[in-house]
């Protein structure tokens, strides 16, 4: 016999999706506000005709957008499992309707 999805499976998706997107705009903002000071000391750099100092400020930004996209995987990847649990529970539901299951196996 099939397993039958429990509500609290769902819950802890969407849960799951909630801090995923939470995780995934913090990271964004992260990445903008890095751009954004790279932006002003490549203008100030090349105003100064002074390039060296931007290095690091490039790692910076090559960092944040790792972080920014290890967030968009997770979220992506959170996504699916969230439609995948409701899916679950749709089916179990229609099943149940139809008269497939009994309403004690259900969660």
């Amino acid at each position: 016999m099939k397993d039958l999805v429990c509500l609290d499976a769902l819950r802890a998706a969407i849960q799951e999706v909630e801090e995923a997107e939470f995780r995934c705009r913090e990271a964004s903002h992260m990445l903008a506000n890095v751009r954004g000071e790279l932006d002003r000391a490549v203008e100030q750099a090349y105003e100064q005709q002074s390039f060296a100092p931007l290095g690091e400020l490039f790692d910076e930004e090559e960092a944040a957008l790792a972080v920014y996209e290890q967030a968009r995987a997770q979220l992506a990847s959170a996504e699916e499992r969230w439609r995948g649990v409701g899916a679950a529970l749709a089916y179990e539901k229609e099943q149940m309707l139809a008269g497939g299951w009994s309403r004690e196996r259900l969660n």
